[in-house]
């Protein structure tokens, strides 16, 4: 199964730790974790920033591809610069986005388990 299975019970491409050092991790952890709405958000604000940032570099390589019969070796040099540096900030981006994603379905098994117990 994958690491964003539906099963709270199969743990198998996740890290795994001994049940009692989970609850004190959890216990001690509590008091620093955002509300999973707030994660939820700057997520989303963080994402929204970026596809803007995104949209603007690639309205700029449109409007000097359609103005420009031939492009300079210095405008050449600047496209490649900007894309390596969206390609960089993409990965880690990406990086960052399935680290939260990972923490945040944990966190999220975690309270499924809690109201399961209430109950």
């Amino acid at each position: 199964m994958s690491e964003y299975t539906d099963n709270p019970a199969d743990n198998s491409d996740l890290e795994s730790s001994a049940p009692e050092e989970e609850e004190n991790q959890t216990a001690e952890h509590s008091d620093e974790q955002k509300p999973i709405a707030s994660e939820l958000l700057a997520l989303t604000d963080d994402f929204a920033e970026f596809s803007a940032d995104c949209a603007f570099l690639c309205d700029a390589f449109a409007v000097i591809a359609e103005e420009q019969e031939d492009i300079s070796d210095y405008t050449s040099y600047g496209v490649r610069r900007c894309s390596d540096y969206t390609s960089y900030g993409v990965r880690r981006c990406s990086d960052s986005v399935k680290e939260q994603v990972i923490a945040l379905d944990r966190r999220i098994h975690a309270l499924q388990r809690r109201v399961s117990e209430q109950d």
